[in-house]
């Protein structure tokens, strides 16, 4: 597989860092990668957070990382939102992530589409029931991403795929998925690569958005058991990786090999 790729999708929590805590051997990875010319993006599906803000604690812990290396969920849906020409929007996001929305107005009134993202202990029935009754009224649901929980520094934690459950139970409304596992998402950072899917590997510690989302969009699956990897069950499911690796720290010596 090694000899096939030309580029890397590299998922950041789980993968890279733990809430702030840079997990071993993940700088030294990356500044291989760069030695070698190794080109690579760094993925998230990370709600709460700007892209900017990213950046800057990824540059803060020390990783040799530029910003445009970097795709979020939320940029993700800033630009396809732009595409659809779309004015008014209502955001169930917290945290600097809302920057991302800044080209947009943020209302209550009237919104043409329902942003949805991990709120933690923002969230409130208010909010929820807020958005609720604008689908009722027309507006359409997006699910920045719907992973079912997330890793971190104090355990795992439920993440932005409930909240999107509930609303799309209560108004029979299916969301518009933006982030991983969407085809579309593992493409475009396919594209910022130069490369073409099946020379293109993304590393994750999610069975169902990382490694699932990566084989559905043609590119090859590579698993860490770092973050939350090991909550999943390789023997129950049908999504396998193509490898695995007990962390990012090992995938030097793999290319080497």
């Amino acid at each position: 597989m090694k000899d096939q790729l030309s580029g890397l999708i590299i998922d950041i929590d789980g993968v890279l860092i733990t809430g702030n805590q840079r997990i071993p051997g993940a700088i030294e990875t990356l500044t291989f990668l760069a030695k070698k010319n190794f080109t690579f993006v760094l993925v998230t599906n990370t709600t709460r957070k700007s892209l900017t803000t990213i950046w800057h604690q990824l540059k803060g812990l020390g990783f040799p990382v530029e910003k445009n290396q970097i795709m979020t969920a939320p940029v993700a849906c800033a630009n396809w939102l732009k595409e659809k020409k779309a004015k008014r929007i209502h955001l169930l996001v917290s945290g600097s992530a809302v920057n991302d929305f800044k080209n947009f107005t943020i209302t209550s009134s009237a919104p043409e589409y329902i942003v949805v993202g991990d709120l933690g202990n923002d969230l409130t029935f208010d909010k929820l029931n807020t958005a609720f009754r604008l689908i009722m009224k027309g507006a359409k649901l997006i699910a920045l991403q719907k992973n079912r929980f997330w890793q971190t520094a104090r355990g795992l934690s439920m993440d932005a795929g409930a909240i999107v459950a509930a609303l799309e139970y209560a108004t029979r409304k299916r969301a518009i998925l933006i982030g991983k596992p969407k085809k579309e998402f593992f493409l475009e950072a396919v594209k910022i690569l130069r490369s073409l899917p099946d020379e293109v590997a993304m590393i994750g510690d999610d069975l169902e958005a990382d490694i699932g989302g990566a084989h559905n969009a043609g590119l090859k699956a590579i698993a860490v058991r770092t973050g939350k990897f090991e909550n999943f069950s390789l023997v129950k499911s049908k999504i396998q990786p193509d490898l695995i690796l007990d962390s990012i720290a090992d995938l030097p010596k793999f290319i080497k090999e």
